[in-house]
């Protein structure tokens, strides 16, 4: 079920029925909530999910969803995954919008680092 929430949000996002997208990325959240507490799927969920608030505006919402991918991340694949870049990077890009300046940069410098250590 996750992977048929997964793709449907993705398609719905895809269409600009980003309402849509949203219910079924939190239908993704709860099935990958349902699995190993490593299971990689979760932080993709919920960074869909992130993305999906951040592209209505809703960046309130999205910081939360933001920082539990982030964590989600660290447990499913280490604190220096290659996995974990693109999530720290879209959490820097709504930070950005919110005029955080600073705090963007402390994440894009992280993810930065990371990108680096994998080259």
């Amino acid at each position: 079920m996750w992977e048929r929430y997964n793709v449907a949000g993705q398609q719905a996002m895809s269409a600009g029925k980003k309402t849509d997208a949203e219910k079924h990325f939190q239908l993704a959240i709860t099935e990958a909530e349902k699995m190993d507490e490593k299971d990689p799927r979760l932080a993709t969920s919920l960074n869909n999910l992130a993305n999906c608030l951040r592209s209505q505006g809703k960046h309130t919402e999205a910081e939360p969803v933001y920082q539990r991918a982030i964590v989600a991340k660290e447990k499913s694949d280490g604190p220096f995954s290659e996995g974990l870049v693109s999530i720290l990077e879209n959490y820097a890009t709504m930070l950005r919008a919110c005029n955080r300046e600073q705090e963007a940069e402390k994440h894009a410098k992280r993810a930065r680092g990371i990108f680096m250590m994998k080259k």
